[in-house]
């Protein structure tokens, strides 16, 4: 008996959900175990978001987007709960590489570096808060190489006026962060 592929889908986010509370369960016996059961689940989720994108076509690219973008700030509010810099870093990964996975190239640079801003936005929130300097790292790294990417690839002189306040505001993010 061959299942659908859409079952199959729900099936493996069904499971992936029961990890997750699993995970959350034994946050106060086993917290190492209980932390990498819900990374492990989380990732397990973003990728069932991935595959009925990518793969099967089973979701439209802005639900998808919106779908990975739950999924980080979820992974966020658990890593902040449970104080663990690996769920955040875990997270921010995911949050970064969101645009990527559901992207159908068709998409606005502007869109892509405003919602690189949100994220930013969100690092240098928890530097107010924890001194969680992988984190940091792991958001300049991806604005970093992302936005070079992009630039060697896309980027025309025309396009200056319309990249260069980010340029700016990136720039102004991550030395705040480094004084926080």
């Amino acid at each position: 008996v061959r299942f659908p592929i859409e079952l199959r889908l729900a099936a493996v986010a069904a499971g992936a959900i029961g990890l997750l509370g699993l995970g959350w369960w034994l946050r106060l016996r086993r917290a190492g175990y209980a932390l990498i059961l819900q990374g492990a689940a989380i990732g397990v989720l973003f990728l069932t978001v991935f595959a009925s994108f990518r793969l099967y076509g089973l979701l439209p690219a802005g639900l998808t987007f919106f779908l990975l973008i739950a999924l980080v700030v979820f992974g966020a509010v658990l890593a902040l709960a449970q104080d663990s810099r690996a769920l955040a870093v875990a997270a921010a990964s995911g949050g970064f590489l969101a645009p990527v996975l559901a992207s159908t190239g068709s998409g606005s640079h502007v869109m892509l570096f405003s919602y690189y801003l949100v994220l930013n936005a969100g690092i240098l929130a928890i530097a107010w808060f924890r001194a969680w300097r992988i984190l940091n790292v792991v958001g300049f790294a991806f604005t970093f190489v992302i936005g070079s990417l992009w630039g060697a690839r896309y980027y025309r002189p025309e396009l200056f006026a319309l990249t260069e306040p980010f340029l700016v505001a990136f720039f102004l993010f991550y030395v705040a962060i480094a004084v926080l």
